[in-house]
């Protein structure tokens, strides 16, 4: 009956532990996807707009919005979409945000966005922006 027991303890901690180190390899090899796939994006992005030269404002604006748009275009095409826990993770800073510098929320988001858009490497207790979606 002992040895039935430890057994049955060694058995169950052995597919355990090859379950979670399944998991945990898929999560790396995911990662390392995205970070492969964010750094290729950026290159493009940055090689995209390298002939644009800014000498005004709106047109710093104008190149960091092609810049990001750019971007989500690339990752698209890897099939990298906006990670909807992000975007509720986001929204209610975006509110705050919002209201301390006295812009929209809309604006305050946008502004999260296209920093946490080229970030790619998990952060603890934070979302990443990008979620592997096959279509």
């Amino acid at each position: 009956m002992v040895a039935l027991v430890l057994v049955a303890a060694w058995s169950f901690s052995y597919f355990a532990d090859t379950e979670f180190n399944i998991s945990t390899q898929q999560n790396q090899q995911k990662n390392q996807a995205l970070i492969k796939a964010g750094d290729e994006c950026i290159s493009i992005s940055e090689r995209a707009s390298a002939h644009l030269v800014p000498k005004l404002e709106f047109q710093r604006l104008e190149l960091e919005a092609r810049k990001a748009n750019v971007v989500v275009r690339c990752m698209a095409d890897r099939n990298f979409y906006q990670n909807p826990a992000w975007l509720k993770y986001s929204e209610p800073i975006a509110a705050g945000i919002s209201s301390e510098q006295h812009v929209s929320a809309d604006e305050a988001l946008e502004k999260l966005k296209r920093v946490d858009m080229l970030v790619f490497e998990p952060i603890s207790n934070k979302p990443v922006y990008w979620q592997y979606v096959k279509k």
